[in-house]
């Protein structure tokens, strides 16, 4: 490895970014421009609106620096202000309750499947609510949990609730089809955040019946007889889904365990950091903070505002308004985790997972507009948001639970301008590869903050339509865990979260992985796509199309 290439690791390290987050080649003739040492290379506008937001974003930044490295229990001054903190809802918080409307409620909606062998009582609601107490409230982690917005807006209250004030047992779901009904009522249903943020439905019934767990037939053969479902919901205010599969884990019996391999692997980075010299450490922190946060801000500023300007939503003359508006909801395995790794590296050298994910999604979009226009072909590219975790999607053991996103927008072609399946992931990918090398989400989780801070409602709520440039989706890729976990020793089957669907935008896609599957699924105005289950199944088909090409090209 180069020096240069160990400065430009370093000072990733050091930013605590994201491992595929890379750096201009112009480092150079940039610091060359910022320091003004040649007449000819004189500073632009575009350059100081890009330094401008560069020292906002370096302000933010210093919340996910490595300084967390430190087990937060060590801490006393740090625990002390976490408890102050939690009283203030986040930026984002504020932004989703501010964006909301009456058609699209900013609320998460997810479930829990379980499986129960022959003879093993299935969990029922009261063993639910000695787990949540011995392992959220008891800690004193997820404060949040036991709050409501106040009156005033912009803080959470302490609640005097019990903990049936959230949950209930409702009967089983005789089909899966209930289960969708069910989810989707969770999903548009408003809550009031004054009340309570966030609610739980558990039942249980026979293995299959409410189609949740989706290799039921697998189980059966192993002596697996019943299942149990919990069916959340909480408003975006709460908190996000890295939060939400955080509050999962500690839930579990190998909760302790999952916590120690986080602070090892937190370790073993730091450590790798501290090999390197500090002279080299705090040269590749200021060059790279020069070329990542003020020409990347340049570059993603100018991406964004040509976006918003060209590009249009194919779908919105589709797209039902007003109080009517159905949805449709799905979820479907996709493939298993090694064998999807597998496949992306032999396509292209550094593409990551989500470039998979986000070219699969493209394709069942542009089957699904065929279908709707009636095979028109006058729409090549369509526009995608993908939201991106700031903290690099955990939750380090002690701190709780928050909103720490941010996201961008990106241009995806279809297949009649990119060629083939191959050739569109690889344009994919090194569109979310230019990406990666800006602070997109850092920017948007800053102008975010200032528009719930200091304006008025209509204003997010138009902002938020404004600044998705008229995208026809969002993904969110979660990280699962790569091994089964128990909820009071019962085997977790299945986890599966449904995004709330921003204002203007049709489809919304959540890619987690679990046991070593990677679990796709849906939520989708029902006017562009009516059929769930065939569009995630056309996702499948890329997949299977990418797979069979790149073992062609071999």
């Amino acid at each position: 490895m180069s020096y240069t290439d160990r400065i430009k690791e370093s000072n990733l390290c050091w930013l605590g970014l994201a491992e595929d987050h890379a750096f201009s080649d112009r480092i150079g003739l940039l610091t060359m421009n910022w320091l003004g040492l040649q007449e000819e290379y004189a500073i632009s506008i575009p350059q100081i609106l890009g330094f401008i937001i560069a020292v906002l974003i370096l302000r933010h930044a210093t919340s996910l620096l490595p300084w967390s490295l430190k087990k937060p229990e060590s801490s006393p001054q740090r625990a002390q202000h976490t408890k102050v903190l939690r009283k203030q809802m986040t930026p984002i918080g504020k932004f989703a309750l501010a964006s909301q409307t009456e058609n699209r409620q900013s609320i998460i909606t997810f479930f829990i499947a379980l499986s129960n062998k022959i003879g093993h009582q299935p969990m029922g609601i009261t063993d639910f609510e000695r787990l949540w107490e011995s392992r959220i409230m008891s800690e004193k982690r997820h404060e949040r949990f036991d709050c409501c917005v106040s009156s005033a807006g912009g803080y959470f209250e302490k609640l005097d609730k019990l903990f049936h004030d959230y949950a209930s047992e409702p009967t089983h779901p005789d089909d899966i089809q209930e289960t969708k009904e069910r989810i989707i009522d969770f999903l548009t249903r408003p809550i009031d955040v004054h009340d309570k943020l966030w609610q739980v439905e558990l039942s249980h019934g026979l293995l299959g019946a409410s189609g949740a767990i989706l290799h039921s037939d697998e189980l059966k053969a192993k002596g697996h007889n019943t299942e149990t479902l919990a069916l959340f919901r909480n408003h975006h205010c709460l908190c996000d889904g890295v939060s939400l599969s955080a509050a999962v884990a500690d839930l579990s019996n190998e909760s302790e365990e999952l916590r120690d391999k986080i602070l090892y692997n937190i370790e073993t980075h730091k450590q790798r950091i501290l090999r390197t010299s500090f002279i080299r450490r705090a040269l590749s922190f200021i060059v790279g903070s020069l070329t990542y946060y003020v020409f990347g801000s340049i570059v993603a500023l100018t991406l964004q505002a040509w976006n918003m300007i060209v590009s249009s939503n194919p779908f919105e003359e589709f797209m039902k308004r007003g109080s009517c508006a159905e949805r449709s909801v799905s979820w479907k395995y996709l493939a298993s985790v090694e064998d999807a790794k597998r496949v992306t590296k032999s396509i292209k050298k550094g593409a990551k997972l989500n470039d998979l994910f986000v070219a699969c999604l493209t394709s069942a979009i542009e089957r699904q507009y065929e279908c709707l226009s009636r095979n028109k072909r006058d729409t090549t590219s369509v526009n995608l948001i993908v939201t991106t975790h700031l903290r690099g999607g955990i939750i380090l053991p002690g701190e709780s639970i928050g909103n720490k996103i941010g996201a961008f927008a990106v241009t995806t072609p279809f297949k009649s301008k990119a060629g083939s399946s191959i050739k569109r992931l690889r344009t994919i990918s090194k569109a979310l590869q230019l990406m990666k090398r800006t602070p997109a989400p850092q920017i948007s989780y800053l102008i975010t903050s200032f528009i719930s801070n200091y304006l008025p409602k209509r204003v997010a709520q138009y902002a938020l339509v404004k600044a998705n440039c008229h995208s026809v989706a969002t993904i969110s890729n979660v990280h699962g865990f790569p091994e089964t976990i128990h909820w009071a020793e019962n085997p977790v089957e299945m986890i599966c979260a449904f995004l709330p669907l921003p204002t203007g935008i049709p489809i919304g896609i959540v890619v987690t992985s679990y046991n070593g599957r990677i679990i796709m699924s849906v939520d989708a105005d029902a006017s562009v796509v009516p059929d769930a289950d065939e569009f995630l199944q056309w996702m499948v088909d890329e997949y299977e199309t990418i797979k069979s090409e790149a073992e062609t090209s071999q």
